[in-house]
């Protein structure tokens, strides 16, 4: 299942996420879906920044509309009209690992 939109480009293959970013000194982010959590948090200038790190409990939702809590792996900043087209994405691989979407 992949996703690609600007300078993103996410993928899982066998259970696997990755996130890469074009144009980041920063490595991709590497990790089991059931490990994944992502946070967004809206921004000044219509931005969205989403944190990407790991979940303390394996029943945790894949995705929040709250600032990130526990240590973040990797970030990527995207205009906020686009934050819709990335919650679906969440939205699926949530569906495909059995875990919760926050409201």
């Amino acid at each position: 299942m992949v996703f690609e939109h600007g300078i993103v480009h996410m993928r899982v293959d066998n259970g696997i996420f990755e996130l890469f970013r074009r144009n980041h000194t920063i490595g991709p982010y590497r990790a089991p879906l059931s490990w994944v959590k992502v946070c967004a948090e809206a921004r000044r200038r219509d931005v969205t920044r989403l944190y990407f790190g790991y979940v303390e409990q394996l029943d945790e939702p894949i995705y929040a509309s709250s600032a990130a809590s526990g240590p973040v792996l990797a970030n990527v900043e995207i205009p906020a009209t686009d934050e819709p087209l990335y919650r679906a994405y969440f939205t699926r691989l949530a569906h495909l690992s059995d875990r919760p979407i926050a409201p």
